[in-house]
């Protein structure tokens, strides 16, 4: 049989999923606390991509508000 995996490390000693299930009030925070952390980790990557959208809209208003280029006149 092979071994559950551990799922948490704390105060030295290791607890597989099936030992943090025993105790309910235990579990509950468990999943709460990893829940969070995948919510967390979604945030920074949302954040990221949202700096990225707005470095490209900041490039776009720069070029909007150039003043376009005149157009050299060449008398033949």
């Amino acid at each position: 049989k092979q071994k559950d995996p551990v799922v948490l490390n704390h105060d030295g000693k290791e607890y597989t999923d099936a030992e943090i299930k025993e105790n309910q009030e235990a579990y509950v925070a468990f999943k709460h606390i990893d829940n969070v952390n995948r919510k967390i980790a979604n945030s920074i990557f949302n954040h990221e991509e949202l700096l990225a959208s707005k470095s490209t809209f900041e490039s776009r208003l720069v070029e909007a508000l150039k003043e376009p280029e005149k157009a050299e006149v060449v008398e033949a």
